[in-house]
């Protein structure tokens, strides 16, 4: 009997896309040669990666503006069971204590399935707990079911800054990351202003997260642009690197890596956990609190291709450490003065050059990094940033117990100067 010829050609297609053994470039969709250091005048990116990082661009801002959500309605949904400030810090903590289970597990399904087919897993995964939230009043479950979603979380960003990071040439690295976090940084400022439909926290609230998490796999499994897939014979194979060695090796090229990764972590999970608290506390109504949450992080995206290709003409340390030094002046004054006029503007400066040091951070040591390395080396930025977002808000929480609302900005004027002290550091050794 013959057999159709459609047939034969649907079976090849299904063949050609299960999963199967992958290296870091046929991740990424790269071409079937050997890998090699980007030359410095290396091209744009080819036209056909464009639709595959379209894809998975688009439906990780759909997942972020849910995120953006959540992070700001986890606070109210636990002070509405009598939560302490330090038991929502806790609570949010524990979001980062997810990421660092998942950097040590997620890495190998990633390169397992791929990054399309993990980046949906995750999703899925992250709604689930979401909707989970909506329905607990436990603290201890509440601050499992955030476990799980930092874990799932994880994978996500791991999928999606490997892939990134993996398909640009240094020349254009930090505008491509830049474009990445400006997408980040819209979605998580649209999500705040969700915050005033219905009761901030609710269980109302909640499911539109998990809703908003469903339909980020839309973008992924309807549009076209699947990376190919490339022999494993055609590959540089690289002896696996434990987590150990992967940031000792790190350390000596990119001295700013680990410190700096763990300050913006610090920074930036206490702007998310603390922010909502202190602003209540101060007088803020829920929609001046949303209002503003959703101004300061467009102020962030605002910055983050400037900084981006200011950062592609010169050391990425440098400016680094001048933006640090600035987020210190801005937070400085809110010690003392917390005049509501005062406190948007100054927030909206602190949010524009803060959230920039993280891409920052990740381009200069992609710079210096070989591209077969480059899923274990996002994991491992990913790990660090996760232990200072897991310390950050439970040191944040303790500073404001103490010193009250100001101590918010007590704890980012310390963090800000660190890291600039850390950026000075990093060109002394590493020229």
């Amino acid at each position: 009997m013959q057999r159709d010829p459609s047939l034969d050609a649907a079976i090849a297609e299904d063949e050609s896309d299960r999963p199967g053994p992958l290296s870091e470039a046929s991740l990424l969709g790269a071409p079937s040669t050997p890998p090699g250091p980007a030359p410095a005048d290396a091209v744009p990116l080819p036209i056909s990666v464009y639709p595959a990082l379209m894809g998975i661009l688009l439906g990780y801002g759909v997942l972020v503006v849910g995120n953006g959500l959540f992070v700001t309605a986890v606070p109210f949904h636990a002070l509405k069971y009598g939560a302490s400030t330090f038991t929502i810090g806790v609570i949010q903590s524990c979001y980062y204590a997810g990421f660092l289970l998942g950097a040590f597990y997620n890495r190998s399904l990633i390169e397992r399935i791929g990054q399309h087919r993990a980046f949906v897993a995750f999703t899925a995964l992250a709604a689930l707990f979401a909707m989970g939230f909506a329905v607990s009043e436990s603290m201890v479950l509440l601050c499992l079911l955030r476990v799980g979603t930092g874990l799932a979380l994880m994978g996500m960003y791991t999928t999606v800054e490997s892939w990134l990071n993996g398909s640009v040439p240094n020349t254009m690295r930090g505008r491509v990351f830049g474009s990445y976090l400006t997408i980040n940084y819209l979605a998580v400022s649209a999500g705040q202003f969700l915050l005033n439909i219905g009761e901030a926290g609710s269980e109302g609230q909640l499911p539109l997260v998990a809703g908003l998490f469903v339909a980020a796999i839309l973008p992924i499994t309807l549009m076209q642009g699947w990376p190919t897939r490339v022999a494993d014979e055609r590959l540089v194979k690289q002896p696996a690197m434990s987590l150990f060695d992967s940031i000792a090796e790190m350390a000596r090229a990119t001295p700013i890596a680990i410190p700096g990764c763990i300050l913006a972590g610090f920074l930036y999970s206490a702007f998310y956990a603390m922010m909502p608290v202190y602003l209540t506390r101060i007088g803020f109504s829920i929609g001046s609190l949303s209002t503003l949450m959703g101004v300061a992080l467009f102020g962030a995206l605002l910055m983050q291709w400037p900084v981006g290709r200011l950062s592609d003409r010169m050391d990425r340390r440098t400016v680094s450490r001048r933006l640090a030094i600035a987020s210190a002046v801005f937070c400085a004054p809110l010690i003392f003065i917390q005049a509501h006029w005062l406190v948007f503007v100054l927030m909206f400066l602190f949010s524009a050059v803060n959230f920039t040091q993280y891409g920052l951070i990740v381009s200069h040591v992609n710079d210096r990094t070989e591209p077969e390395r480059r899923i274990g080396v996002s994991a491992t930025l990913l790990i660090l940033f996760s232990v200072g977002g897991l310390l950050g808000p439970m040191i944040a929480s303790v500073v404001v117990t103490v010193l009250g609302s100001g101590g918010l900005h007590v704890f980012n004027v310390v963090c800000a100067l660190a890291l600039a002290r850390v950026a000075r550091r990093a060109q002394m050794l590493a020229p």
